[in-house]
């Protein structure tokens, strides 16, 4: 069964680097040119093609890439430093680099300073802040960018299959019995098939929110493909979860458009959010979550005494060195935050995801648009999505989310349509406070 997952795999993966190739007039109009769709895809395919490339040296070869990004959006690329066309990027942008400065201040003043060669990812952290700001007063990014970003880097994981044999990971038994349909867990070259779950889902929602017709079935039933083959409870969890969100944007979006949700919404679903996480990460014992609460004692263990400061992310790699540390990382980007920069952090961190989500789009699809955000915040629950002090495979996520300005591919935007006219129904409490209703031919510009 394993071979023949390999086989559709690697013929799925071909597929779509084939149709996204037949494509590409569409890909580049939702990167708004196809300049910036070139740098900004190949900057996400080969950060995850760099474990293969450079193998031990995939940081330095990473932050290569990063100023390779930065300079080509400055020199080619001819962007402005005057940055994202509206107040809500502008600022989620500031206080992610807020995050990361405040978190190295920490690292550095705290106990006896850096610890290992935490420094040049800090600084891969900066540019790449620099580069997404960058980009974002040059382009016009529409959803479809997420899902075909997604769907290059899954053919690069996928592809190789068929004549890879360590793609595969033995099934567990015991506690942690996991198994998936092909008799084994589906990891690419990476160390976990959670890694290859991640990006997947993250794909998938956009392409479910973005694409239309026979694309949105083919990709979707690719991107199931790997999930299924990935066998990643965590993914399953996180996708039934924010299906709700999905499900509902586009019933809701039918009737009635909208440039922007309510700031009062999404504060009050990131403060549950945050919430909720302090709750877990002090609340968990050893199993909770799949043995992801033996991470988290750890973390606030050793944070015990500087909850609202946190002591600096370099200080984990120097106790995974001494052996009181686990070896995985922090399985929850809100487990990052508190103990890299305490509460503090955590707050600063809640304010990015409050930015993200308020952010205007032009299009009056506002909950579509922000579906991979509503993904985004469920996922860190158990994993870290983005590292805001750190450049890697991942990043490219949290960039296009800032990005995305639009919901509606190319040939929607041209079209038109007359289905957004406002038609008052049992929803439309919800629809108030989810923010000011809009037609599609007269909808509200960014703030």
């Amino acid at each position: 069964m394993t071979t023949f997952f390999g086989v559709l795999l690697s013929l799925g993966g071909l597929a779509v680097a084939g149709w996204l190739f037949r494509a590409r007039r569409t890909v580049a109009a939702s990167f708004g040119s196809g300049g910036h769709a070139v740098a900004l895809i190949g900057f996400a395919v080969l950060t995850n093609a760099a474990p293969v490339i450079a193998g031990d040296r995939s940081s330095a070869l990473i932050g290569v890439l990063v100023l390779a990004l930065v300079g080509w959006l400055l020199v080619v690329g001819r962007s402005r430093f005057t940055g994202p066309p509206g107040i809500w990027r502008r600022a989620c942008l500031a206080l992610a680099a807020v995050v990361l400065v405040w978190c190295v201040g920490v690292d550095v003043f705290t106990g006896d300073g850096v610890y290992g060669s935490r420094l040049p990812a800090y600084a891969a952290a900066a540019l790449l802040l620099l580069a997404a700001w960058l980009a974002a007063g040059g382009a016009t990014v529409r959803l479809g960018a997420m899902a075909y970003t997604g769907l290059a880097v899954l053919s690069l994981l996928t592809i190789p299959t068929i004549l890879y044999g360590q793609a595969w990971r033995p099934c567990t038994s015991g506690q942690l019995e996991k198994c998936s349909l092909a008799g084994g867990l589906f990891k690419s070259f990476y160390e976990s098939e959670n890694y290859i779950a991640l990006i997947t889902s993250f794909t998938l929602v956009a392409i479910v929110c973005a694409l239309r017709g026979m694309e949105r079935l083919a990709t979707a039933a690719f991107c199931l493909l790997v999930i299924v083959a990935t066998g990643s409870r965590t993914s399953y969890l996180a996708l039934a979860a924010v299906g709700i969100w999905v499900a509902g944007a586009l019933l809701i979006e039918r009737r009635r458009q909208y440039s922007r949700i309510h700031v009062a919404l999404c504060a009050g679903l990131v403060a549950a959010a945050t919430a909720t996480a302090a709750y877990l990460t002090w609340s968990a014992s050893r199993t909770t979550l799949s043995n992801r609460g033996n991470i988290w004692i750890h973390a606030r263990e050793h944070i015990a005494g500087a909850e609202i400061t946190g002591v600096g992310v370099s200080k984990w790699y120097q106790l995974r060195d001494l052996g009181e540390a686990p070896h995985h990382f922090f399985h929850s980007g809100y487990v990052l935050a508190i103990f890299s920069g305490g509460f503090v952090a955590l707050a600063l961190w809640g304010l990015v995801l409050v930015t993200l989500l308020r952010a205007p789009v032009v299009d009056g699809r506002v909950l579509s648009a922000k579906a991979p955000v509503a993904l985004f915040v469920i996922y860190s629950f158990t994993e870290v999505v983005w590292n805001p002090l750190s450049v890697d495979g991942l990043t490219w996520i949290f960039a296009l989310m800032v990005l995305t300005t639009s919901a509606l591919s190319p040939a929607d935007a041209s079209g038109g349509s007359a289905e957004g006219t406002d038609q008052p129904d049992a929803l439309a409490g919800l629809r108030r406070l989810i923010g000011q209703g809009t037609r599609r031919d007269a909808v509200e510009t960014p703030d």
